[in-house]
């Protein structure tokens, strides 16, 4: 029996949805900041045992798919500690790394100090022909100058350089001649063009420098994990989830791709589910400990944006659009001027929430839980964690409560009131820019945290059905195991294309068919066969009479002729949204998907069994609630069974998680055995 394992790295926990022998088990461990493939390794051990191997080489022996999502590089940037980079860029426009006007980069004091941008003599045409080459006096002197202020990486990113790279080239080939690999001082470069095609010198440029930022902490995490596993008996290449879709190996994945792979897992399972309920719009809430996540799947599908903007940085990378929220389980309370605020501060995993009893003494959000009773402090993910309630309540009292002159229960109420409030505005600011009215939205909450927070952001944004899942603590690791895996190829182009452009035709053609041959050759050396890889291709597409670029699928990937160009054309039309006939199109960009698809998790269907949860009825729990303590009934979620359901005032615990079922709404387990909150 082969196994598929997928793991994703959070700030707090690492998750594990390992799937083999026709079962599937659900791991949870620590996440270990100080070196995040030690969690990495212990999550697959966990697994081994689970599945009764003697050790995790036994178990990665039989795996054939091995998938990771991980925050690492967000976190990277939200810390900003990642090593201080340098820029030569082209004279005139680069200054400030091409930001228009008199605008500001973002990109610069973020991640690149003001006095790190080197401008270079150099120049590129418009239809892609070298004008004026860069000097090598001028590229040493620039790169000297930089390394004497502490560059320990540098961007090389010359305007219009993906219509004719031969100047980054030429400028890498100059410094590694006086600065060579076996040199102590050989510097780290990075090539604009080697991350991205996009003609957009500004995007392009941002998209180089953020890969830059985070490369060195990725690298050394990727490639140790990768290293881990094959001397452990794996045969397969490790595969990263990607932002922009699918997963692809370590060897094939470029830093930036990592960010935000984790929510985006979380989006391929949510796509799934939906494909498999028949639900049109499903809105993702996906509360986690350091965060908490939104996105949105139509008709089946994630949705993507063009223009993505990481750490407020835009760049124009096409990817799998989500919102993230400073607020999770291990957000920090305090007081901004007589005000509470709840994160973007956290506790994270280490020292943690007060109660972890780990030297943290920030009163935190599962802090507020456990005063309110939520949270059981001696059946935290099923007793292997006990937390400390008189801690809790300590640091509620003393950040809180006693500023507020408040009584500890109802300082712990409004922390939470104050996390679900800010969610909840996301929410429906989220909904608004999609036009969409709450009766057309379905919310899929998941997280560690998800079954907790739902229900109050739900009843805020006026949405009226909630699904929650009994793996929900586990959904990205699950979302993972939805994901195909995926190759990327790209190459910028300024070919115009009208009924009778043979050449052009041929100059596209020649294009996709070099990225087809790489494509192939990527993905058979995974081990996957030529007829199982399917290719989309996408086109940047502009007019005379519409500047602005559109992005547009063309499924027979190349043009035979006049019939094909006037089919793109009226593609191109209807996409573009314009009214009049085109007869000239504008390439800029060619992107080639190459797409393998792996067997998805399989849900049984359950027959009903009535409504009564009683054999799940494990006993009733004090919960704070409107400003009083109430019995809240308890309920052991995997005895509950199709059919049954739970009414609130109630608590649905698993070994994992904890869901909140308020008074008025009513928990039903459908023939999947996930639950779906609604008003009674």
């Amino acid at each position: 029996m082969e196994f598929t394992i997928d793991i994703d790295t959070g700030g707090t926990f690492t998750d594990g949805f390992v799937r083999g022998n026709g079962r599937t088990e659900l791991v949870k461990v620590d996440t270990t900041p100080h070196d995040f493939t030690v969690c990495f390794m212990e999550c697959i051990e966990e697994a081994a045992r689970r599945f009764g191997f003697p050790s995790a080489s036994q178990l990665l022996a039989q795996t054939k798919t091995l998938r990771l999502s991980t925050t690492i590089g967000t976190n990277v940037l939200i810390q900003a500690s990642g090593p201080k980079l340098g820029l030569l860029a082209t004279r005139g426009g680069g200054e400030n790394a091409y930001a228009p006007g008199n605008a500001a980069n973002p990109a610069v004091d973020f991640i690149l100090p003001k006095d790190m941008i080197v401008p270079i003599d150099e120049e590129i045409s418009e239809s892609g022909t070298s004008v004026r080459p860069p000097s090598s006096s001028d590229v040493l002197s620039g790169v000297k100058d930089l390394l004497d202020r502490g560059a320990r990486r540098i961007v090389v990113s010359f305007a219009r350089a993906p219509l004719n790279p031969a100047h980054e080239r030429e400028c890498q080939e100059i410094i590694l001649g006086d600065y060579p690999a076996h040199y102590l001082g050989s510097v780290p470069l990075l090539l604009s063009t080697e991350v991205s095609s996009q003609l957009d010198d500004q995007c392009r440029t941002d998209a180089a420098l953020i890969d830059a930022y985070i490369h060195q902490e990725m690298a050394h995490y990727l490639y140790k994990a990768d290293e881990d596993v094959r001397k452990r008996r794996y045969r397969w290449p490790l595969l990263i989830v990607h932002a922009n879709g699918g997963a692809c190996r370590v060897a094939k994945t470029k830093a930036i791709d990592t960010l935000d792979s984790g929510p985006a897992a979380g989006l391929f399972g949510a796509a799934y589910l939906a494909r498999l309920y028949g639900i049109e719009n499903v809105l993702t809430l996906d509360v986690g400990g350091t965060s908490s996540d939104i996105g949105f799947v139509a008709r089946g599908e994630p949705c993507f944006t063009a223009y993505k903007t990481i750490g407020g940085v835009p760049i124009k990378e096409r990817a799998i659009e989500t919102t993230s929220i400073g607020g999770g389980g291990s957000s920090v309370a305090r007081l901004d001027d007589q005000s509470l605020k709840v994160g973007p501060e956290s506790a994270g995993a280490i020292p943690g929430p007060a109660c972890y009893g780990l030297g943290g003494d920030n009163a935190t959000v599962t802090d507020a839980w456990v005063v309110l009773g939520y949270i059981d402090p001696e059946y935290f993910l099923g007793g292997r964690k006990k937390l400390d309630a008189a801690q809790a309540r300590a640091a509620i009292e003393r950040h809180v409560a006693e500023p507020l002159k408040m009584a500890v229960e109802q300082a712990a109420a409004a922390v939470v009131k104050e996390m679900s409030s800010r969610t909840a505005q996301s929410v429906r600011k989220f909904m608004s820019a999609r036009e969409l009215g709450s009766q057309d939205i379905t919310m899929f909450a998941f997280g560690g945290a998800g079954g907790l927070t739902c229900s109050s952001v739900a009843k805020a944004a006026g949405l009226s059905r909630v699904y929650l899942f009994p793996f929900g603590a586990h959904f990205c690791a699950f979302g993972s195991s939805c994901a195909d895996v995926v190759h990327t190829y790209s190459v910028a182009t300024s070919l115009e294309l009208e009924s009778n452009s043979a050449g052009a035709i041929k100059a596209f053609n020649q294009a996709v068919l070099e990225m087809k041959d790489d494509a192939y050759f990527d993905m058979q050396g995974e081990g996957f066969e030529k007829d199982k890889i399917s290719l989309m291709l996408e086109m940047v597409v502009t007019s005379h009479r519409s500047p602005h670029p559109t992005v547009i699928q063309w499924p027979p990937i190349s043009l035979k002729g006049e019939a094909d160009i006037r089919g793109l054309l009226d593609l191109y039309q209807r996409e573009a949204k314009l009214d009049a006939p085109q007869d000239k199109l504008f390439l800029r960009e060619l992107r080639l998907k190459a797409s393998c698809h792996i067997a998805d998790p399989q849900f049984p269907k359950y027959t009903r069994a009535g409504e009564s949860p009683r054999e799940a009825l494990k006993g009733r729990r004090p919960v704070y609630w409107n400003g009083e303590f109430r019995d809240a009934l308890l309920y052991d979620q995997s005895l509950l069974t199709c059919g049954n359901v739970v009414r609130g005032l109630a608590i649905i615990e698993s070994t994992h998680t904890t869901a909140l079922v308020p008074p008025g709404t009513r928990y039903i387990v459908d023939e999947f055995l996930n639950g779906v909150i609604e008003e009674e």
